[in-house]
């Protein structure tokens, strides 16, 4: 058993079994979105690795080959950008408007909450990055001098809870529109809502590709300008 769990090979082949295990559980219980595979693997590693005597640094290390083609999978997602282009240039406008409206009300609101509740400063500013990407929010984090490990809490205490429920939250309030749902996705869940997405449909994909970067984007300008000056 020590052999097996210390063997290099282990990391990818439990990342890429896990993902593929859960994701047949998933369409065999009618894409049930609280059995969404990404989140489950990334539990699935987190037991292993604390159940067993197999390190983080060498399970990550191990698995480089799948980091690595984060990068090309990546580029690959300007494929659907490019055929709905047309698609995308008529909606500009209002997608900008509304992300642009969303990411300082997102801020504003978690905010305003822990002001309230009266919380330090590494809270109240750390918080304020949890509608963007992992990579944004640490980066944001470093501008406005709060820990990096908060902000990234934050991001996926929000998309989490997000990605698991945004289901019912369509069918409550019937938004059938597959653009609505991407860009809900994207913008709220990145890229576990990105991958969501494009399980719905190719064009839901695309427009959760764009909620997540147009957010990062004006997030990552406006956050760090605006807290630095306001505090």
């Amino acid at each position: 058993m020590d052999n097996l769990i210390q063997h290099p090979l282990l990391p990818i082949i439990f990342i890429l079994g896990s993902y593929a295990g859960f994701s047949l559980l998933q369409k065999t219980c009618k894409n049930n979105a609280l059995l969404n595979p990404v989140i489950w693997s990334i539990i699935s590693s987190v037991l292993l690795i604390n159940l067993t005597d197999l390190s983080y640094e060498k399970y990550i290390n191990n698995a480089f080959p799948i980091h690595f083609l984060l990068g090309p999978a990546t580029v690959a997602l300007a494929v659907p950008l490019y055929r709905l282009l047309n698609m995308i240039k008529r909606d500009a406008k209002a997608i900008l408007v509304a992300i642009g409206f969303s990411s300082i009300f997102s801020a504003a609101s978690a905010m305003s909450i822990m002001f309230i509740m009266d919380a330090n400063q590494d809270l109240l500013f750390a918080v304020s990055s949890k509608s963007v990407t992992a990579p944004i929010a640490i980066e944001i984090a470093q501008k406005i001098n709060t820990p990096e490990s908060l902000a990234i809490l934050f991001v996926f205490a929000t998309n989490i809870p997000w990605l698991l429920f945004t289901g019912i939250i369509f069918k409550t309030f019937r938004i059938h529109d597959t653009r609505l749902q991407g860009l809900a996705l994207g913008t709220t869940c990145h890229g576990l809502g990105a991958a969501r997405a494009f399980q719905i449909s190719e064009t839901a994909g695309t427009y959760s590709i764009i909620g997540m970067s147009i957010m990062g984007i004006t997030s990552g300008i406006l956050l760090p300008f605006l807290i630095l000056t306001l505090f």
